[in-house]
Formats: structure tokens, C-alpha cells, sequence
């Protein structure tokens, strides 16, 4: 509890009589952490950083930082700063003056003003840009003018909604590790919206996937991404293969009629499930040799490896990511070792799959 800054309690959104934008959310948010809240559009991400920025009103529960309700305090006297997604800079003042403007309307000595923005600025890598006019900026640079304005006021919390989408791809790529760079030097914690799942696996410490007003799961990438809660999330976050199953019993279960050694326990004798395999986990071998035999439908070349789409005898599509190349119209085998089998219970909540996993490490 001491290490955390913000904590949502119970806290619900609604805009008059539509549904909930939030649901009876709760979540805490660490100090010094690069925290992405992820999701498809309407989901509820940037209503959580408005309500954090004092932008919106909770319609119920509660919102603390640094363990004090800051539910009535207004925006201005949040220790927090946005960078918007269009930056929100002013055309008509340079960069110099973009970044001094909060800390002039504090009405600081204007040495004090001047160290803190070229500090700032260095920290951006912007030094000796204090004369450019914002207009003569890329985007890029102006992104990080944006975040110069924000870090100099020294907040406590950096809130960041979708800041890299008008970028083009290797832009993008690149602000991602400055941005990312730039929270470590900072120490201050950042929480970041997106609803592209490769900048939240790529940037975060730690990930809020939401959906329809709701967290479906949070965690570190890794976790995420090796141990989806759902299909939702399981689908959202990278490419998945995903069939019904049935678990026969711990370390064992069932899908498109064979049985398979799995690593997953603490599920019910014969229980539903649904079954998880990443692309990047389905080898190709001889068609008599897999575990799986399916026939290659189509193929695509991605740089880095081949993308296939396969369909096995029962009407299954599997995904398959590899360096081997194979024809359309090939009967090929798919084999995958047991770590590469993620079950998923119908229905269970975060809690329950937490103390699920807990328990393996008992039993280890």
C-alpha cells in the first residue's frame, strides 16, 4: 500500500442513462511504474484518465492518490499532467514558450523559469530548439515538446492518451523507446492509453486490459501474453489459436479428439475449457509425424518469418508462425510441447484464476 499513488475504489461512469462507460472498477496504480491501460475503442481507457486528470466525475465509488480522496479536487490542483493526442500545443508560441507556459501562469521567477525548461527540454533531447517555432517541429518532436510541458511542472503522474497514433510506423517504433526511456530516467509514474497491443507489449510494466467498461485482466506483458484470463484477451493480445476442450484431469486434456500433456491444474474432472496456442508455438513437421494434421489454406511472408493459415480435418484454422515455408494445398504436421498448452476456464474471474495459478507454485 505505501508504494501506491493511485487507487481506484468501486468507481462507476455512466453518462446519463446510457450503460456504464466503467463499471464498479478497481485497480491500484504503483509509484515510479510505466502502467498502459489497453483496449478497443469504448472500452473505458481514456474515461479512467480523465477521471485521474479531474476532467470527469465519478457517478460513484472512489478515487485516492497518494492515499487522499481527490474526488472534489479540481484538475488544476492535481499533481498530475495529460499529453493529449494531438499534443495540444499553442501554433503561436515557440517551444521555449510552450513548456514555460504552466510554470509562468504559477508565476515563478523567471531564472527559475528558464532552468526548468531548458532541464526539461535536455531530457527530451530538444536542447538548442528553444526558438522553433512550433510549426517548423516534426511530429515526433512535437510529441516530445508535449511531454517537456508536462515534465516540467514536476507532477507526480504523467497521463499519456494515444500520443504516438499520428505517427507513422518507424516513428512510432522509435518514440516508443524514448518515451519509455525517458519514464525510467523520470522515475514518474506514467500511465499510458493505446488500443495497439504491440506499444503495450513492448512499453509497459505492467497492463490494464479492458472491455466494455470493465478490467478483464491486468498484469506484466509476459503474464498477459503467456497466461490470457479469457478469449477476449487471449484474442486481443497477440494472434492466438483458440478451440473448445474438455480438462480429462490435471496435466491432461482433450481437443480435436486426441488427448495431450499440458501443464495446467486445479480444474474440475472433464471440465469445459477453451484451449490457447500462440502462432510462434506450432512447429511444421512430416504430415504423419504431428500432433496435429491440418492442410495449409494460405501464406503470407512477413520479413521475419512465414504467417500460414491451416485447417485440420474437423473444420479447425490454425495459425502457424515459422521460418520453414510450405505450399498452399500441402498436408503438412503440427507439433507444440506441452508449455505451449494455455487452458482457460469458462467464466472465472481474475481473483479465482490468481489463486489458481498461486497454487501451482505450491504444489512446485
Amino acid at each position: 500500500m505505501q508504494d501506491t499513488i493511485i487507487r481506484f475504489e468501486n468507481v462507476t461512469k455512466q453518462f446519463d442513462d446510457d450503460a456504464p462507460v466503467l463499471d464498479n472498477v478497481s485497480f491500484e496504480i504503483e509509484k515510479g511504474k510505466f502502467y498502459t491501460l489497453l483496449g478497443p475503442s469504448g472500452c473505458g481507457k481514456t474515461t479512467i484518465l480523465r477521471l485521474i486528470a479531474g476532467f470527469l466525475e465519478a457517478s460513484a465509488g472512489d478515487i485516492y492518490l497518494n492515499e487522499k480522496k481527490i474526488n472534489a479536487i479540481p484538475a488544476n490542483k492535481r499533481p498530475v499532467n495529460t499529453v493529449f493526442q494531438d499534443y495540444a500545443l499553442f501554433p503561436h508560441l515557440n517551444v521555449y514558450e510552450n513548456v514555460a507556459f504552466g510554470l509562468r501562469i504559477k508565476k515563478l521567477a523567471k531564472k527559475v523559469i528558464d532552468e526548468k525548461v531548458k532541464e526539461a527540454l535536455r531530457f527530451v533531447n530538444l536542447s538548442g530548439y528553444e526558438k522553433r517555432e512550433i510549426s517548423e517541429m516534426s511530429g515526433g518532436q512535437r510529441q516530445r515538446v508535449a511531454i517537456a510541458r508536462a515534465i516540467v511542472n514536476e507532477p507526480e503522474v504523467i497521463l499519456l492518451d494515444e500520443p504516438l497514433s499520428a505517427l507513422d510506423l518507424k516513428l512510432r517504433t522509435e518514440m516508443q523507446y524514448e518515451l519509455r526511456d525517458l519514464q525510467r530516467r523520470l522515475g514518474i509514474t506514467f500511465i499510458f492509453v493505446t488500443h495497439d497491443q504491440e506499444e503495450a507489449l513492448a512499453m509497459s510494466d505492467e497492463i490494464f486490459v479492458l472491455n466494455k467498461g470493465e478490467i478483464q485482466q491486468s498484469g506484466t506483458p509476459i503474464d498477459i501474453y503467456d497466461e490470457p484470463i479469457n478469449r477476449f484477451v487471449a484474442d486481443f493480445i497477440g494472434e492466438s489459436n483458440i478451440v473448445s476442450g474438455k480438462m480429462i484431469q490435471d496435466f491432461e486434456v482433450e481437443f480435436v479428439g486426441r488427448h495431450f500433456e499440458c501443464v495446467d491444474q486445479g480444474f474440475n474432472p472433464n471440465e469445459t475449457v477453451e484451449i490457447v496456442i500462440r502462432p510462434e508455438d506450432l512447429e511444421i513437421t512430416a504430415a504423419d509425424k504431428g500432433q496435429l494434421r491440418v492442410k495449409v489454406d494460405w501464406l503470407l511472408f512477413r520479413g521475419v518469418h512465414y504467417e500460414m493459415g491451416c485447417v485440420d480435418v474437423d473444420g479447425n484454422e490454425w495459425l502457424v508462425h515459422t521460418t520453414k515455408k510450405a505450399k498452399i494445398g500441402d498436408e503438412i504436421g503440427l507439433t507444440f510441447d506441452a508449455e505451449a498448452i494455455h487452458v482457460m476456464r469458462l467464466g472465472e474471474t481474475e481473483a479465482e484464476f490468481d489463486k489458481r495459478l498461486e497454487s501451482y507454485d505450491e504444489v512446485e
